[in-house]
């Protein structure tokens, strides 16, 4: 998986944690925009696969397998 860089922006409403692609979350203060940009950078997002519900997955094995 490709690791996403974020920048902390400022507009009309505060500071904006954004990615690449879009704003992910918005502070009015710049401590939590900070402490928030330092969690996304560490956390680890699940693959499309491990998004899907256990039984979700569950009832497709058993369609498509069987």
């Amino acid at each position: 998986m490709a690791e996403q860089n974020y920048h902390i922006d400022c507009d009309d409403v505060g500071y904006c944690v954004k990615n690449s692609e879009r704003t992910i979350a918005s502070f009015a203060l710049i401590d939590d925009a900070y402490a928030a940009l330092r969690e996304f950078q560490s956390k680890r997002f699940p693959e499309n696969w491990a998004k899907v519900p256990p039984a979700m997955r569950l009832a497709k094995q058993r369609c498509y397998e069987g």
